[in-house]
């Protein structure tokens, strides 16, 4: 059984606290209406719930850790991680010294903005006994907008009407699609980076979303003259471009949003 818990908080100043506990743990505690950074972390737990109380954990033990650790670490001493690698690496071996639970921890990530996230796996990486040995995820999130049909060219005009309803419309149909690109890497030493953010950004650029964007995805991709363009064969299709193209960095999966209620992934 697996068991996931995040919290939200603001990197305000210690001082600026205060003892009174925000009354909206939906938004997040610390919290404050000073311009700052406001972070989300995540982690995994995995094992065998109580009997009795059917808890794998009384999440309330992860809120206080996870909070002592955002406290600690990240509120009073910002400036011993500069990057998001080398801070979700630093909070997971925190986490791993402090937990005292009798579950494992699989995963922890830290937010740093709505569109950016790194992560450490456990079942991945189990080897933490050294910072150089420790692989991070990086996912960043793009969007494009286009047009397309869903219409098998072997199938007759009632069968793909049957089949794909109003999205086989001849002229088409669009989405605003979000895509979730995530890297990993061992942290290089020097710059605490996984990978140059710079250019993971305009590597997505060039070979996906100036292919996409604003493009009717049946005419303008030579992928998908023969291919229909479902967001399961997008993501497939990014995946192929874009793998292979981030030097040292593996791509991990690419992840298409349709709608938020639709995704299609591709993983390795």
């Amino acid at each position: 059984m697996r068991l996931s818990r995040e919290i939200r908080f603001s990197l305000v100043s210690p001082d600026k606290i205060g003892t009174v506990e925000s009354k909206n743990s939906w938004a997040g505690w610390p919290s404050t209406n000073a311009v700052v950074p406001s972070l989300v972390m995540r982690c995994v737990i995995e094992g065998e719930p109580d009997a009795e109380s059917g808890y794998l954990c009384d999440v309330s033990q992860i809120d206080g850790l996870l909070r002592a650790i955002a406290t600690d670490l990240l509120i009073c001493h910002p400036q011993r991680f500069p990057t998001g690698e080398l801070m979700v690496r630093g909070i997971c071996r925190e986490f791993l010294k402090r937990w005292k639970h009798t579950s494992n921890l699989v995963s922890i990530s830290l937010a740093t903005n709505p569109y950016l996230e790194f992560s450490i796996h456990l079942e991945q990486d189990m080897n933490l006994t050294a910072d150089e040995n420790v692989t991070v995820q990086l996912t960043q999130q793009f969007e494009f907008s286009a047009a397309h049909r869903l219409h098998c060219s072997q199938l007759s005009d009632e069968k793909n009407r049957q089949l794909f309803g109003k999205c086989n419309n001849p002229a088409g149909h669009g989405h605003n699609y979000v895509l979730d690109v995530t890297l990993s890497n061992q942290v290089e030493s020097q710059t605490g980076a996984i990978v140059s953010l710079a250019t993971f950004e305009a590597t997505v650029k060039e070979r996906v979303i100036e292919r996409l964007d604003h493009k009717h995805l049946n005419h303008d991709v030579d992928y998908f003259a023969e291919i229909n363009p479902t967001v399961e064969n997008i993501a497939t299709a990014v995946f192929e471009w874009l793998d292979g193209h981030f030097g040292e960095a593996t791509l991990e999966r690419v992840r298409v949003y349709e709608t938020p209620k639709t995704w299609a992934e591709c993983a390795r």
